[in-house]
């Protein structure tokens, strides 16, 4: 195991006793009225092009997200009326302090319809790029890309993250640079469900190995529980 996946286990099961405490039952309560008031989980933009074709774009992600969880930005790429351009590559900025995502794309072909297929990641700039040599839209299928992403141990619950945009390239107009295209969440402490989740990919996937995470998880709540009620 290494040492960032057992410093996520410990911290996965810290937090899972928090919530089985009860001590963090207020942390929704308590995240303040003017950061939730400014923290927008999606935003939208349009783009025209020639023949009366309008492309739109967007980019969301969950209102909250548990500390030091996985989290996952959904962005959609869509077009209206003739033109059916292919999208070559999808460039994710994700907040400062993230580190490389998995990807996949959900994507219309010819042969076989809709598809979701997991993609390679690659470093562009300050993002992460996903690319193909044209995923299909039309105006009844969007190309949807989901970069997902473990938050750093320095996520702090209670505090607003926000993200960078997004840069899209293709044909027929579709290509894009949207800085402004941002996805904000609010962060709060995990739940065991979270816990589990966020270290799962770090470790080996044999059975053995995810019980040993659950029994660790569910001992610590377990025991707190049982003191709880003693």
């Amino acid at each position: 195991m290494s040492r960032s996946a057992a410093t996520r286990l410990v911290l996965a099961a810290t937090v899972s006793a928090l919530i089985a405490s009860g001590a963090a039952a207020v942390a929704p309560q308590t995240i303040g009225a003017a950061n939730a008031a400014s923290c927008d989980p999606a935003s939208r933009a349009t783009k025209s092009a020639p023949a009366g074709v309008t492309h739109s774009y967007s980019k969301a992600v969950k209102e909250t997200a548990g500390a030091l969880a996985k989290v996952t930005y959904q962005i959609d790429i869509g077009t209206s009326g003739i033109g059916n351009p292919y999208v070559h590559s999808i460039t994710d900025t994700p907040p400062s302090g993230f580190g490389k995502p998995t990807a996949k794309v959900t994507a219309f072909h010819l042969a076989g319809g809709l598809k979701e297929e997991t993609v390679p990641v690659v470093a562009d700039g300050t993002g992460w790029k996903v690319a193909n040599s044209g995923w299909f839209v039309n105006s009844s299928n969007p190309v949807k890309a989901s970069f997902t992403y473990d938050m750093p141990l320095s996520s702090i619950p209670g505090l607003p993250v926000t993200s960078g945009g997004i840069t899209v390239t293709g044909t027929v107009g579709v290509g894009a640079s949207l800085p402004d295209l941002k996805a904000c969440f609010l962060t709060r402490v995990m739940t065991p469900g979270e816990a589990i989740g966020s270290i799962g990919d770090d470790l080996s996937s044999s059975g053995s190995t995810h019980s040993i995470i659950s029994d660790v998880v569910s001992g610590v709540v377990s025991g707190i529980l049982s003191g709880a009620g003693s």
